[in-house]
């Protein structure tokens, strides 16, 4: 099998994968929910207000978390980029609900047409996951990893680490891991200098669209510019063009978000934040300085956040960078580069564990530059080391699919806040009234709390997977029956061939690359 045929090969295995684990369930947050209506919006009306979040109450309040605009539309505090990255899925999914006969009716009552169209265009998510894993195989390759080591590679980051749970889910997270994993590919294929140019501006290309998808990404930006500088590979005014490509691209990026943030709200720094619930006493301050140690050892060390938790193959990786600099300084210098900038910028930032999320949200997209080290061909990985790391990171991932981040994480019901997630506390000026608690351990409060599997629980609650969820809302759902009983499992089960033959396929491969290395 080719190397294009490989890359193909893993694309196929996870999308399959994330698409089979699907949660299929868009409506819990507003970083997920919010998105999905302005894809929705955008089809309906051809802009990217999200009235729909007007129509919905909860506790007697509208669920829209944003602004009003200067035309009086509510707006959602995020870029545009990612409602255009999701909406071949969510016409899909309009596709999938006209033929299975589900007509859409008004919100607040009409919401079986949305639970079908929202979780077929949450595999959006599952399609840029999967990507980021090719992207992965691709640089590998292009590093001079043989076929064993960078499928074994791939394979970990797709299976053993957090990306999994993000390609399940609607945050925008998978598409930043993808653009960084093929920009990190082209631009080390652009090393040799045939294949220089038309690698390079996709790379940029790809750099804006993941600062456009989410303004926040940029501060990984750097650590190109700096693994192109300190590369001996290219000659020096090489270097500096293709430095000056992706700094125009991040500049780019940043210009759209600023004219996005004027023609909405009049102000270019005004991004559409409505922090009032969370940030009680303004003016808000959405970076603290003073809580970078803080905010550092929470991604670092804590089991809830921690990056190696919950990718416990970069343990691996940290443990050859010395060899590897040796090797290619511009492939660890800039990857370093990468995660100090991402670990100071998000320490301070004002939730530093990224809201309700499953693992370090924020750090999501480094973990595949992270893991480029392991593919140097020089690099002698420790193979059990390895071994135990992505068993630990599958186990990790597997107990995140299953259970839905906010059921595991939410406040408990009662008449006093009580969260294992968060502690309420007395925030100095501008700062938030939830401070995320470090003793927060996975899993455990849904798995024990008694309501993950309880008979009587909503919709979206309970084992975390499109089918079953969609099976319960035909169950109990107002207009519930009008799901056709085969379409759940259709649109679940559906990927297994799909995820057999692959797996079938790369199996040959590994056998076949096992039988060339011992001959």
């Amino acid at each position: 099998m080719s190397r294009g045929g490989l890359a193909a090969g893993l694309f196929a295995l996870f999308f399959s994968l994330y698409a089979l684990t699907s949660s299929g369930n868009p409506f819990r947050v507003p970083d997920e929910f919010e998105v999905y209506f302005q894809a929705e919006h955008l089809v309906d009306a051809g802009d990217l207000s999200v009235p729909q979040t007007l129509a919905i109450t909860q506790g007697g309040q509208p669920i829209f978390f944003g602004r009003f605009g200067l035309d009086g539309r509510p707006y959602a505090p995020y870029g545009p980029g990612v409602a255009f990255l999701i909406l071949p899925f969510h016409l899909a999914g309009r596709a999938v609900a006209r033929l299975a006969g589900i007509e859409r009716e008004p919100l607040p009552g009409g919401i079986v047409w949305e639970l079908v169209v929202g979780g077929v265009t949450t595999l959006a998510s599952a399609f840029a996951a999967a990507l980021a894993v090719a992207g992965f195989f691709r640089a590998c390759v292009a590093l001079g990893a043989d076929n064993r080591r960078a499928i074994a590679l791939a394979l970990a980051l797709g299976g053993a680490t957090v990306l999994w749970p993000f390609g399940r889910t609607l945050y925008s997270e998978s598409w930043l891991a993808a653009c960084f994993a093929w920009a990190a590919a082209l631009l080390i294929e652009a090393r040799t200098p045939a294949r220089g140019t038309a690698r390079v501006a996709l790379a940029a290309a790809l750099i804006a669209v993941a600062g456009i998808t989410k303004p926040t990404a940029l501060v990984i930006a750097p650590g190109f510019v700096v693994a192109v500088l300190a590369s001996e590979r290219i000659a020096w005014r090489t270097r500096m063009n293709v430095v000056a490509a992706l700094c125009v691209a991040a500049a780019a990026a940043t210009g759209v978000h600023l004219w996005w943030n004027l023609a909405r709200f009049g102000r270019a720094l005004e991004f559409g934040y409505n922090l009032g619930e969370m940030i009680p006493e303004p003016p808000v301050r959405p970076f603290i300085p003073g809580q970078v140690p803080w905010g550092l050892f929470v991604l670092l060390f804590t089991p809830g956040k921690s990056i190696f938790a919950w990718a416990p193959v970069l343990l691996v990786s940290m443990l050859v960078l010395r060899d590897a600099f040796a090797r290619d300084r511009g492939l660890v210098a800039g990857a370093i580069v990468s995660l100090a900038s991402a670990l100071v910028f998000y320490a301070a930032f004002f939730l530093p564990e990224g809201g309700y999320a499953h693992g370090p949200r924020h750090l999501v997209p480094l973990v595949p530059l992270l893991m480029l080290p392991l593919a140097l061909p020089a690099i002698a990985i420790p193979r059990r080391g390895f071994v135990a790391a992505s068993l630990a990171g599958a186990l990790v991932a597997a107990l995140a699919v299953s259970v839905s981040f906010l059921e595991d994480q939410s406040p408990v019901q009662g008449p006093r806040f009580a969260s294992p997630y968060y502690d309420r506390i007395d925030p100095g000026p501008g700062e938030p009234a939830l401070r995320y608690r470090v003793d927060y351990v996975p899993f455990k409060h849904a798995l024990t709390s008694g309501r993950w599997l309880a008979p009587n629980r909503p919709v979206g609650e309970g084992p975390d997977f499109f089918a079953l969820h969609l099976a319960r809302a035909r169950d109990i759902a107002p207009g519930g029956r009008s799901i056709p009983a085969w379409l759940p499992y259709l649109l679940s089960l559906g990927w297994l061939p799909v995820f057999v033959a692959a797996a079938y396929a790369l199996a040959r491969e590994w056998k076949s690359t096992m039988n060339r290395s011992n001959a």
